[in-house]
C-alpha cells in the first residue's frame, strides 16, 4: 500500500477488541463535527453501529474475527463528510480510519486491510476511480489510499455488510421520509412504488463474499419488496 500519510505513531499494540471503545466514540465525535444536518449526523452514526453487528454476526458465522469486522464496518462510513466527492466517502474514510486505528495501536497489516475494505465500499474498486465522478484527493486535498493487492475476505465483507443495512426495513421508513412519499399524489405513489420494485429486483444480481452475507442480503431483498408490494395492494386502483 502507498501513501499511507499522516499516521502517528501508536502508543502500544492493541487489539481490535480494546478498540472498539474508542472507535465508537471517535465515530460519533467525527461525524458530529461534519456540516451536515443533525438528521443527517444521526442517521449515519446509527448506520454504522448497524453495520457493525451485522459484522460481527457475519464474521461469527464464517469464522472470521469478529472483533476486526465490526471494527471495520464501524468505521466504514466514518468518512462520509470528508470526500470532495460524495461517491468517493469511502475512499476518504479509507484515510480517517487507518490514521486512527494506527494511532490507537492496531497492527499495520490489519490496519491497512480494514482501510482497504472501507476504501472500497462504495464501488467495489481497488483504488480510486479515474473517471469523472470521482477524485483523486479528499476535501482536505489529501491523496487517497492505494492498494496493489487483492483485499482480503474480511475486507470484501465490510460493503457486503453494507449493504445489508442499507436495505433495511429500517432504510424503508428512511426512504419514504427521503422521497416525501406521503406528500405524492395516489398516481405518484404507485409510479414510485413501481419503480422502486423494478430497481429492488435488479440488486439480486450483487454477489455477497460469503454465504451468510448472502444470505442475510437476499432476506434483506426479500423483506423491503414484500413491504412494497404490500403496500401497493393497499393504496389500490
Amino acid at each position: 500500500m502507498e501513501n499511507a500519510q499522516g499516521a502517528t505513531a501508536p502508543r502500544e499494540i492493541r487489539s481490535a477488541a480494546e478498540i472498539l471503545p474508542e472507535a465508537r466514540e471517535f465515530v460519533r465525535e467525527h461525524l458530529a463535527g461534519a456540516k451536515a444536518s443533525e438528521y443527517g449526523r444521526r442517521y449515519r452514526y446509527e448506520h454504522c453501529l448497524r453495520v457493525a453487528r451485522i459484522g460481527r454476526e457475519i464474521a461469527i458465522a464464517e469464522d472470521m474475527d469478529p472483533d476486526l469486522l465490526e471494527l471495520g464496518c464501524l468505521l466504514h462510513d466514518v468518512g462520509k463528510y470528508d470526500a470532495e466527492v460524495p461517491v468517493d466517502h469511502g475512499r476518504a474514510g479509507g484515510l480517517v480510519a487507518l490514521e486512527f486505528l494506527l494511532a490507537e495501536g492496531l497492527p499495520a497489516v490489519q490496519a491497512e486491510e480494514l482501510a482497504q475494505g472501507i476504501a472500497m465500499h462504495t464501488d467495489g474498486l481497488w483504488n480510486a476511480r479515474s473517471d469523472d465522478e470521482g477524485s483523486p484527493r479528499d476535501a482536505r486535498g489529501r491523496e487517497y489510499l492505494s492498494f496493489d493487492r487483492e483485499p482480503s475476505l474480511l475486507a470484501r465483507s465490510i460493503g457486503d455488510c453494507d449493504n445489508v443495512d442499507r436495505f433495511s426495513l429500517y432504510r424503508v421508513a428512511d426512504t419514504l421520509r427521503y422521497v416525501r412519499f406521503m406528500e405524492k399524489s395516489t398516481h405518484e405513489q404507485r409510479v414510485w412504488i413501481a419503480g422502486n420494485l423494478e430497481y429492488l429486483d435488479s440488486q439480486y444480481s450483487y454477489q455477497c463474499s460469503t454465504a451468510a452475507a448472502q444470505a442475510r442480503w437476499e432476506r434483506a431483498l426479500a423483506r423491503q419488496i414484500e413491504f412494497y408490494q404490500g403496500l401497493a395492494t393497499e393504496i389500490g386502483e
